[in-house]
């Protein structure tokens, strides 16, 4: 709590000091005497900041990790799906030029047999 004391008494003096007259000190500590106290959390409001936190974090990690899982079985998924598309277009590239092939001999042989 010694990181709360603000002595207003002594900070106006010191404006005094500095050149501010007496109105213009008070307003000045009284303002930043205000602000001080506007900005300085409770110990409730650090412990339920802490919890939310730390809940926060678990809820996080396991969503994390079950992303994660789900990610990697849907990548799996998906190059098995790839794989099995790949190896059916394999075939069909096979079929088509195997009866290119075939049209062709058949062709180069019925033009033989016309000359």
């Amino acid at each position: 709590m010694a990181a709360l004391l603000f002595d207003t008494h002594k900070a106006v003096k010191d404006l005094q000091e500095a050149g501010f007259d007496e109105a213009q000190a008070e307003a000045v500590v009284a303002t930043v005497g205000t602000a001080i106290i506007g900005n300085v959390a409770t110990k409730q409001d650090l412990a339920d900041a802490r919890m939310a936190t730390k809940q926060d974090l678990a809820d996080a990690r396991m969503t994390t990790k079950q992303d994660l899982a789900d990610a990697r079985m849907a990548t799996k998924q998906d190059i098995s799906d790839l794989r099995s598309e790949m190896q059916a277009m394999e075939l069909r590239i096979t079929l088509r030029m195997g009866g290119l092939i075939v049209a062709g001999v058949a062709l180069i042989i019925a033009l033989d047999k016309l000359l």
